[in-house]
Formats: structure tokens, sequence, C-alpha cells
């Protein structure tokens, strides 16, 4: 049910939360056609998917021997 998780998994995940939502952002961009939505969305995605990253790789760092970071499958 949970399996350990290592930095590149964590990088891709991150990767794939921020590419979804800017994907949501774009598509009701196209159905709406006001385009503030898709701009608005880019930088808080973005940050907020490298400091997810960064979080959860200092904490796999800090307590590897302690503390697994897993996730759902």
């Amino acid at each position: 049910m949970f399996k350990k998780v290592d930095a590149s998994q964590m990088f891709k995940r991150s990767l794939q939360i921020g590419l979804t939502i800017n994907f949501i952002f774009l598509v009701v961009s196209l159905i709406t056609g006001n385009w503030s939505f898709f701009i608005w969305s880019l930088l808080p995605t973005l940050a907020t998917s490298v400091n997810g990253y960064f979080i959860s790789k200092s904490l796999a760092g800090k307590h590897e021997s302690s503390m697994r970071i897993r996730v759902l499958i």
C-alpha cells in the first residue's frame, strides 16, 4: 500500500502535480477566453512545486534512517 520514495520520484511527482494544475488553468483559459487565469497560475504553481520538492528532499535527508517518506499508491 505504501512504498519508499527517492529524490527522483519526488521530483517527478512534484513536476506532475505542477503540470496538472497548469493544464487545468489552461483549459479554463481556453474555455473562457480570459488568459489571466493561465498567466497568473504559472508562477505560484512553479513556486509551490519547487518548494514541495525541496522540503520533502530535506526531510528525507535529515531523517533518512528514522523517518521514511512514503506516498499512497
